[in-house]
This record gives C-alpha cells, sequence and structure tokens, in this order.
C-alpha cells in the first residue's frame, strides 16, 4: 500500500505542480507533510536544503528524498518516476500546440496570465520555508521567540547572493558551516 501511496501522491504532485521546484514545494508540504504525516516540518525543510545541495531539480531531488525516506530504493523508484509521468505528457503535448499556435494572441494571454500564479505560489512556499526557519512552525509567528541566529544567516546569505553574486551551493555549504559551528559547537 506504501507503493501505491507513494505513486498517487508523487503523481498527482506531478500532475499539478507548475513553475518549477519552487513553485511546487507547499504542494510537496501539503501531500507528505499536512496530509500523509509522512515527515514534520523540520524534517521536510531538512529535506529541501539536502535537495538544493544536490544537482537535478528540485523537485525530483523532494521526491527522491522523500521515495527513500518512506520506502527504501524501491520508495524512490516509485515517487521519481511517478513525479515526472505527469510531466513528460503535459510538455510533449503543450510543446506541440505551442510549436503550432504560439503567435496567437489568445496563447500568449494565457502565458501572460500564469506568470502571476506561478510568482504566487513560489512566494508561498518561501513564506512557509521562513517561517519555519525562523519560528519553527508553518503556521505561527512569535516574534519573542525568533531565531536570531536564522535571521542574521539568511540576512547574509541575502547580500552574499546579490551583493558579492556567490553562487547558491557557495551559500548553502557556508550556512551549512556556519550552523555547524553555532548551532553544533555552542549549543544554542
Amino acid at each position: 500500500m506504501t507503493y501505491f501511496q507513494l505513486f498517487l501522491q508523487f503523481f498527482l504532485i506531478g500532475a499539478f505542480s507548475f513553475g518549477g521546484g519552487l513553485a511546487s514545494m507547499e504542494l510537496i508540504r501539503q501531500r507528505v507533510v499536512a496530509q500523509q504525516g509522512w515527515l514534520t516540518n523540520s524534517e521536510f525543510s531538512d529535506i529541501i536544503s539536502i535537495s538544493e545541495m544536490t544537482p537535478g531539480p528540485l523537485g525530483i531531488n523532494i521526491a527522491s528524498f522523500v521515495g527513500v525516506r518512506i520506502a527504501g530504493i524501491p520508495g524512490t523508484i516509485i515517487s521519481t518516476c511517478s513525479y515526472v509521468l505527469p510531466s513528460i505528457f503535459i510538455v510533449i503535448t503543450i510543446s506541440w500546440i505551442y510549436y503550432r499556435y504560439r503567435t496567437l494572441k489568445g496563447v500568449q494571454g494565457v502565458l501572460k496570465g500564469l506568470r502571476p500564479a506561478i510568482a504566487a505560489m513560489v512566494i508561498a512556499s518561501a513564506l512557509k520555508l521562513t517561517c519555519n526557519a525562523f519560528w519553527g512552525s508553518v503556521d505561527t509567528i512569535d516574534l519573542p521567540a525568533t531565531n536570531l541566529v536564522a535571521v542574521a544567516v539568511c540576512a547574509l546569505m541575502l547580500v552574499l547572493l546579490h551583493k558579492k553574486k556567490v553562487s547558491p551551493v557557495q551559500a548553502i555549504l557556508c550556512s551549512g558551516l556556519i550552523g555547524a559551528v553555532v548551532y553544533g559547537v555552542t549549543g544554542l
């Protein structure tokens, strides 16, 4: 039953998550954490961090990590394949339509109309990740309980990414090193 549930959940996520890995994170979190209870919010955040560090698309990496966590190697194969299966069919169909009708104003209008929705999905995911990192919950903002170390690391990484143009991999490794020192050594 676990294999079927993994297949079904990641097939549905793959079918309804548009805009790439960042945009699909909230849908994956809803299915994997809220509905199925396979992971906690903290575990899901850890998987996102690991998925960001590993090569490949974020959504596929998340599906692979969740699959292996829930059902081992067969689980990772099932969740990863079921996640990409809808995309294969959708991309083939849409690419045929796009190349045939791309100059029509209606097609251009649809594409322009999708952009704000994709932006909203990315922002929703970012807000949930921020709440989990700063306050330990995706549902609660408790200012007195703010993790100031997380806020400082986030601000530092934003500056490094934007002003110093460091790569995401360098920012992730730097954040991990800071976390190892601050949380591991000092015990905060």
